[in-house]
């Protein structure tokens, strides 16, 4: 998880690296790839190139690994409420997906998340929608982050959101006992983090939301076992 800024005075947590977190965080992300993989063995055994997450993964990666030798580069990209506020920059909500925190093991690891969950994230959803599920939620909560007075930066949020939506997504659309109780454990976490004041809950819940909303319309199109949307 990226490691960015804890809130003003006992605020909401925007970096989620207490020892409670991380370990919920990764039963999430290990709770997603068994979920990923279970809907996966239902469609098709061909799967196209993740063109997306390998985009997905170089866009962020140059920057993220550029900034830790020259640092001005994560300055100019990462979240920053007052020059947002005060000086309109309001790219930063976007940029800072690629503005990563932490040093040089948290910023491999978020990439190394970016490529898997972007991975199967397109298998799953096709290349458009996810796009929109891995950007939206990194933009939604990079607003709020503004909102709490909390600078910083990473691909968490969006890995998060993107995650959260592909529970969603089994939990409409699979009948398999494990892909839906994976599915609601991950929502579960993201309830316990909200309570612990961790931004990244609310990034979950924010996920499968959206992808509640999108999941919906899938599930209309067809029945319970084509798992994989067409684009």
């Amino acid at each position: 998880m990226s490691a960015t800024f804890r809130g003003h005075d006992g605020g909401v947590d925007t970096s989620g690296d207490g020892v409670v977190n991380v370990v919920l965080y990764l039963v999430a992300l290990a709770l997603f790839v068994q979920l990923a993989v279970r809907m996966l063995q239902l469609g098709p055994t061909a799967r196209r190139f993740p063109v997306v997450a390998l985009a997905a993964t170089i866009a962020i990666g140059v920057p993220s690994l550029l900034q830790l030798v020259w640092p001005a580069i994560g300055e100019a990209l990462r979240r920053d409420p007052a020059a947002t506020l005060d000086h309109a920059q309001w790219w930063r909500v976007l940029t800072s997906i690629a503005a990563q925190d932490g040093g040089l093991i948290a910023s491999v690891f978020n990439l190394v998340v970016v490529a898997v969950v972007v991975t199967l994230g397109e298998w799953l959803w096709g290349r458009w929608r996810v796009l929109v599920l891995f950007l939206l939620p990194s933009i939604l909560l990079n607003l709020l982050a503004i909102a709490w007075d909390a600078p910083g930066g990473g691909s968490s949020f969006a890995s998060d959101g993107l995650l959260a939506s592909v529970c969603a997504l089994g939990l409409m659309v699979s009948t398999r006992m494990i892909v839906r109780v994976c599915a609601l454990a991950v929502m579960a976490i993201g309830i316990v983090l909200v309570l612990l004041n961790d931004a990244h809950g609310v990034a979950l819940l924010v996920g499968a939301a959206l992808g509640l909303a999108f999941a919906i319309r899938v599930r209309a199109r067809g029945p319970a076992r084509s798992i994989r949307p067409t684009d």
